[in-house]
């Protein structure tokens, strides 16, 4: 349900799991929208500092391909996780991408060198797992990917860079700029499954042992079962696969940037600023970077070998990735870097006719020399037969070549 509320001048309108029914709930979530503007207000204040290399940008739909979608709203009797009289809290989920990869050793010898004794490899060569203290007193849980990505759940996105600061030295290839997402979830208690309130047209599409299943709800995860570690991990995963395509696709932004000027010279005629051959093969190299971190050195376009085994996992991931829209995202990608690979082949075409030119023009001129020459040649021969006639002639006729 949307509810609208008013905080000085501003209005703000707020979604809820539940109607509000009394005046003290009202109020209530009055003073949470004033904690949020206070919270974000010192966030604001915070950002300007930050270092050059720890800037963040989020993938919002100009920096990334990803749709924004309504939020879905069920009718309370076919909710399949919200029973009657209940409300949960909706936390915050964050995922920050900063690196090419991380040092998963390095990052487990890190967190134990700070006092997170109980951090652990959760997948091998994939995740490494820990869980943080909060001054609530409850604990926010931290997936520290082999991507270079890091996922907390219950922690803001100000901890969250503070822990990839901490993690800093184990990573691989930093990036300038980090990306980074967040949305909302809820974790339910495993008491308050109650399959009593759930209509039969739901029953009808719903085993009952799904109901106990982590899952998507509109743009909101939902966290219940007993495995939540490793469903918590492929969600996960799946955010870290947004943010992770969303710095691929601010790379290829600025690349189609810095060619747009080839692009325009083109349509007007005009002479392309490409002079040598380093230049090209320089452009060649970062296209193939970039396609290549698109489908070949990273599982952005395949699906982790872990959730082919796990049938379970595999619902997860393939369901956030749907709500973040990662594989229209990747087709759209390809059909840009396509584009690009034709700029790239019309640049190397028109270089390779350059030289052409150049060395057909170093020829005609290197002809030319050698005519020149030979002209030469045959005027210093004309000559010498010239003045061996006369010697001959004067050696005839006996008279010098004064008198003659």
């Amino acid at each position: 349900m949307i509810r609208q509320f008013c905080y000085g001048s501003k209005a703000f309108r707020l979604r809820t799991l539940r109607p509000i029914t009394s005046v003290s709930q009202s109020y209530a979530l009055s003073l949470r929208v004033a904690k949020y503007l206070s919270s974000s207000a010192a966030v604001r204040s915070e950002s300007p500092g930050a270092p050059p290399t720890s800037r963040i940008t989020r993938t919002t739909p100009k920096q990334s391909l990803r749709r924004v979608t309504p939020q879905r709203v069920y009718p309370l009797a076919g909710r399949k996780s919200l029973p009657h009289g209940h409300i949960t809290a909706v936390e915050q989920c964050v995922a920050l991408t900063v690196a090419d990869s991380y040092d998963l050793p390095k990052v487990l010898e890190i967190l134990h060198n700070q006092g997170h004794l109980q951090a652990s490899i959760l997948l091998p060569h994939e995740v490494t797992y820990a869980q943080y203290p909060l001054s609530s007193g409850q604990k926010a849980d931290a997936f520290v990917l082999s991507n270079g990505s890091i996922v907390t759940f219950g922690m803001t996105e100000i901890d969250t860079i503070k822990l990839a600061d901490d993690l800093r030295p184990a990573e691989i290839r930093p990036y300038p700029v980090r990306e980074s997402e967040d949305m909302d979830y809820v974790e339910f208690p495993d008491d308050q499954y109650d399959t009593s309130n759930i209509d039969e047209e739901h029953n009808r599409h719903h085993r009952e042992e799904d109901l106990k299943r982590s899952f998507m709800d509109g743009e909101i995860i939902c966290i219940r079962g007993s495995d939540r570690v490793l469903d918590k991990a492929a969600f996960a995963s799946g955010l870290a696969r947004s943010t992770k395509l969303a710095v691929l696709e601010m790379g290829l932004e600025k690349y189609l940037e810095s060619i747009r000027d080839i692009t325009d010279r083109l349509a007007t005629g005009a002479k392309l600023p490409v002079h040598d051959g380093r230049e090209v093969l320089k452009k060649t190299g970062e296209l193939l970077t970039l396609r290549g971190n698109l489908n070949l050195y990273s599982e952005l376009t395949e699906t982790p070998d872990l959730y082919w085994s796990e049938p379970e996992l595999e619902t997860i991931y393939r369901a956030i990735s749907k709500n973040l829209d990662i594989a229209p995202r990747i087709a759209i990608l390809n059909k840009k870097l396509d584009y690009v690979s034709e700029v790239v082949s019309i640049l190397k075409a028109h270089l390779s006719e350059e030289q052409s030119v150049r060395l057909e023009w170093m020829i005609i001129i290197l002809i030319m020399v050698e005519v020149a020459f030979e002209t030469s040649h045959f005027v210093e021969r004309y000559f010498d037969w010239r003045e061996k006639r006369l010697r001959k002639q004067q050696d005839r006729n006996g008279q010098p070549a004064s008198e003659q």
